[in-house]
This record gives C-alpha cells, structure tokens and sequence, in this order.
C-alpha cells in the first residue's frame, strides 16, 4: 500500500471512529429522548383520567346503562384503565392482579410509578397513579406499546449508520487527494533518487524551496547531492593526478632496475649513481604515497581533537631545523598531530624557497611561517593550495605538490584558516586556530 493510500487510510478510520462514536452518542440521546416523551404522555393520560370517567359516565347515563370502568379506553397511541375506588390487591387487571403497593399508591401512601412490562409476549410501558379529583382510593394505569418507536429507532441507526459510513468514505477521498499533493514533493525526491541510483547521474536536482518540512527534506537532498558529486569529482581528479605523478617516478625506477638486471652492467662504473637515482625514486614515491595517505585522513574523516599548547607543538615540529622561533604559550583546540604535520610542511616549503633564515612565531592562536625567498606569482597565488599543483619555478624542485593541499584540509577540520601574504622579499603563511582561555 502507499503511503498517500496510507494516509487517507487512517484519516478515514479516524472519521469513521469518531463519527461512530457521535452517533452512538446522538441514538441513545434521540433514545431517551422518546422514552422521556412517551413517559409524558402515559402521565398527561394519567392526569385525564377523572374527565375520561365522567364522560364514560355521561355517555352510559343517556342510555340508561351503569358504565363500566374497568376496561381500557384508548386515547391516541395510549390505553387508559381505571380502577374506582377503593381497590384491593389481587383485584384481577389487564398486566395481572394489583399488588399492596398498588393500594398504597391509590391510597397515596406511594408515589405513582413506571413499570416495564409483557402482555401477550409484547412488551408495554406501565404507568400507575391514584385517580385524580377522588378520594376513595381510586387507581389509573396507562399503557402504551414498548414497540411502537421501534420503527423510528431502526430509522435513526440506518440514518446515523449511512452518515457515518459516507463520512468516513468522504474524508478517505479527500484526504487521498490532499495526500496527493502534500506528497508530492516526496514522490519526486523517490523518483529523483531512483535516477540517481539508475544512471549514477548525482547532477540531477529538485530544485526545492525549503519553506516548509518537505522543501527542507528535498534542499537538504539537493545539497547532499551537490557535495556527494563534488566528492566523487574530487576523487576521480584525484586518481588522475595520482597516476600522473606516479608514472614518472615509476617509469625512470623501472629503467634504472631493468639497466641493473643486466649482468654485465653491475661492472659499469654508473651502476653505483643508478642505485642512487633508484633509491631516490623509490623514496619519492614514498614520500608521495605518505602525502596521499595524509591528504585523504586530514580531509575526509573527523579528526580527534583535544586541548593543547601551540607552541609546545610548534616546538614539536621545529625541532632540528635551522629556523628561528618566537613562540608565545597559547592554548588551542586541535588534533595535534595533524597540525604538527601542517607547520612542518610550512617550514618544509619555506626552507625549500628561502636562501636565509626561515621566522616561526606562534601567539594567540596563530602560527605564522616566514620565509624570505622570492614571493608567490599572482599567476601561482590562487592555485598553490591545490592537490599537485607546482609553478614552473619548482618544477625542478623535490616534492609531490600536496604540502600545502595537507596544510589546507588539516586547517579547515580544525575550524582554523589559512592565510598567505606575499611580495618580492618573501612569503608569510599564517595558521590560525580559534583559541581556549
């Protein structure tokens, strides 16, 4: 089933519910209703009884005939018996003999009351009361069928039951549409994500406007969409360039090795230098295979941070090196190790440009590298950042071209920046960190 189909589903159950329940409420009320008005009836009957005598007694009278009281007169729906006075119990009646409290409410020791009884397996509503405007002790009983609103009972359950029932199926049509178009948006995320997981295209897009919860659903997707395709580009100009740079030094290790397999070539007086370049190459692949191990866990995974000195790691990183160093005690929140890792390639790349001294100086959260080579390229500027990137004026220079890529992806996980400031007299890479009192 669908979810639209669903949804529609429990609106229409919850109608049906609730209208049930209004109408069971509405049926006993209309119920009650009847009996209240029947039991008024069978009393105004009662009250009429001393009139319906005399007129019995009128109407025998000009006969010349003695009226009989005790057979039931009908008036309306209602059957009206009298019983003159004094009654006695046993007195044989139509819904069987008086009883003592029959002689005690003619004799108004009781109160007049109601009875429900059975008459030829029918059922009948009693009502006893003493006769009014007498004082003999007289008695009248009204009746009238328990049966006769059957009919409009039945009517009122029929009635209340095609109510409900057409409720029910209403909301179930309505809500179904409704259904359709909340859901809308829903279906469209489905059908777009089917795409996707069809075609591998991750450039498909909703284009939702995110103003209520579904729009922010189909934005969110959107924006998953848009980083998982920048990631999967990512990745694939990664691995080109990754076999572009292994190649090289693959292809001149491989001739070296193949030029040393050769048995009389072990005597040339070159095989020591080739041994060397062999060595040279296999530690520059190394060194490659390490940055892009780096490059990958500084970029993608979270990194695990904890509160430490700056200087103190900056010291770590320092150590041994011909530099110059100012550092300042301060109190970062950061995984060490990857900014470790990120100032020793900063003074890495400012040793490799600076024909003097290199300035490291580390104070309220910063670290800044300083070197005093020849400056950056407005060309280079915008690009050094990048993975594998090398100006032509390094291009003859060690290295892989992923320092600085590193030092970029260790200060964005750690919520820090990476500035650069340059001109003709040198170069100034600034690590900034936020900082803890």
């Amino acid at each position: 089933m669908t979810l639209r189909n669903r949804i529609a589903g429990a609106a229409a159950l919850i109608v049906l519910v609730v209208a049930a329940g209004v109408s069971t409420v509405l049926y006993l009320s209309y119920a009650a209703s009847l009996r209240g008005r029947v039991d008024a009836s069978l009393i105004d009957a009662a009250q009429q009884a001393s009139a319906i005598a005399q007129r019995l007694k009128e109407s025998t009278s000009d006969k010349g005939a003695t009226p009989v009281l005790d057979k039931p007169v009908t008036v309306g729906s209602i059957d009206v018996q009298l019983y003159p006075g004094p009654v006695d119990a046993g007195q044989s009646t139509r819904f069987g003999p008086l009883d003592s409290r029959d002689v005690a409410t003619a004799s108004g020791a009781q109160p007049a009351y109601f009875a429900d009884v059975r008459y030829n397996n029918q059922p009948f509503r009693l009502y006893t009361a003493p006769m009014p405007d007498t004082s003999v002790g007289a008695l009248v009983r009204t009746s009238r069928a328990g049966n006769a609103d059957d009919s409009a009972l039945r009517n009122a359950v029929l009635l209340l039951a095609g109510l409900t029932i057409a409720a029910a199926l209403i909301t179930y049509g309505v809500a179904r549409l409704a259904a359709g178009r909340i859901l809308r948006p829903v279906a469209e995320l489905t059908a777009a994500a089917e795409h996707v997981t069809r075609t591998r295209d991750l450039t498909a897009r909703l284009g939702a406007d995110g103003t209520d919860e579904v729009g922010r659903l189909g934005a969110a997707f959107d924006t998953m969409l848009g980083a998982l395709d920048e990631s999967v580009t990512a990745q694939r100009q990664l691995v080109a360039d990754a076999s572009h740079e292994l190649r090289t030094p693959l292809t001149s290790l491989t001739t070296n090795l193949d030029l040393l397999d050769d048995g009389a070539a072990l005597a040339d007086p070159e095989a020591p230098a080739l041994v060397r370049a062999a060595r040279e190459q296999a530690g520059e692949l190394r060194q490659l295979i390490s940055d892009l191990v780096d490059l990958a866990r500084y970029g993608e995974t979270v990194p695990h941070r904890e509160l430490v000195r700056l200087d103190l790691v900056t010291a770590a990183a320092v150590r041994n090196r011909p530099v110059e160093t100012e550092l300042r005690p301060c109190l970062v929140y950061v995984d060490p190790g990857a900014v470790e890792h990120a100032v020793s390639n900063l003074i890495d790349n400012a040793l490799k440009w600076s024909p003097g001294a290199v300035e490291v100086v580390v104070a309220g959260g910063r670290v800044s590298v300083t070197d005093h080579g020849p400056g950056i390229p407005d060309d280079d500027l915008p690009h050094i950042f990048e993975r594998f990137y090398r100006s032509p004026a390094a291009r003859g220079m060690p290295g892989s071209g992923l320092g600085l890529a590193i030092v970029g992806n260790v200060a964005h996980a750690n919520d820090g920046t990476l500035e650069v400031r340059t001109d003709n007299h040198g170069s100034t890479f600034t690590l900034t960190f936020p900082t803890e009192a």
